[in-house]
């Protein structure tokens, strides 16, 4: 992970052809970011990356990852300046969201990797004039279907993913992040989106808006499945997450918690397993 003081200066981020023009949404998997992404690009000027970039996840992340400020011959800083180097990286990022604001004619672009959640820090260092979107889905249900047969992941990891990807998001400071609860956004599109909008310097005719609240329900609904081990996992893990995007406990079965500490312990040897085991006190049913 890069270090805090890693931040573009807003005055450098200004040389950026997207400044003030991005829009980053940050989800986990199966949270149904999509369906945000999709009403945004409904309104006049915003264009949508039709498909995740990846960019941070695959390419600009491990640059600032392996940026080193000690001195040494593993160090980069020797090469370039700390701020020379992370205006570089903007402006790789940049590359395809300018590309795709090119083959549009549009004003702003609004983007969204799976994985990119995973570096918020890096984004807000790099974007301190976008705007990021934390959407979130009860955790329970995404690590449910993160360990379903559709995905394949254990629950444990599955729960993991999601606690750390909250946390992630938590732990950075900037002057435009704003978080939308999937659930509030199916339940009333059109008055979340209204509430949205302005936050995001978008000033749409009703007219967009009404196509964007229909852009939302268009497809099926969430899938959801039993939650199970993961769901259960959270419950004793993100307590405190569940908690502060204001979902309520679900107080699973007695056999669910079992096998959840079960798992959990038997994966003492990791980080995480380690910490269920130190700081999750045993929960009762």
């Amino acid at each position: 992970m890069r270090p805090p003081d890693l931040n573009l200066e807003p005055e450098l981020a200004a040389q950026s052809p997207l400044d003030g023009r991005a829009l980053f949404l940050l989800a986990t998997p199966d949270s149904g970011a999509e369906r945000l992404l999709r009403a945004l690009a409904c309104f006049p000027g915003v264009a949508a990356a039709p498909v995740p970039t990846h960019v941070f996840s695959q390419g600009v992340g491990r640059v600032l990852e392996h940026w080193r400020l000690d001195e040494g011959p593993q160090a980069l800083s020797g090469l370039a300046s700390e701020q020379e180097l992370l205006l570089a990286s903007r402006l790789l990022a940049d590359a395809p969201l300018v590309a795709r604001l090119e083959a549009t004619g549009g004003e702003r672009v609004v983007e969204y990797s799976p994985d990119h959640i995973s570096h918020a820090d890096e984004i807000a260092g790099l974007y301190p004039d976008a705007c990021l979107i934390h959407v979130v889905r009860d955790g329970r249900q995404v690590a449910a279907r993160l360990s379903s047969p559709a995905h394949g992941w254990p629950a444990r990891h599955a729960a993991r993913r999601w606690i750390d990807d909250q946390r992630a998001v938590q732990a950075i400071e900037h002057p435009n992040l704003y978080v939308v609860r999937i659930e509030d956004l199916l339940r009333d599109p059109a008055r979340l989106l209204a509430a949205l909008v302005p936050h995001l310097g978008l000033d749409p005719a009703p007219d967009s808006l009404e196509l964007a609240a229909a852009a939302v329900g268009a497809a099926r609904p969430l899938p959801t499945v039993r939650e199970g081990r993961a769901g259960a996992v959270v419950e004793i893990v993100g307590s405190d997450l569940l908690h502060h995007f204001d979902y309520q406990s679900r107080n699973g079965k007695a056999p669910q918690y079992v096998a959840a500490w079960g798992d959990m312990l038997w994966s003492g040897s990791s980080a995480f397993g380690r910490r269920v085991a130190t700081e999750a006190g045993p929960r009762r049913s």
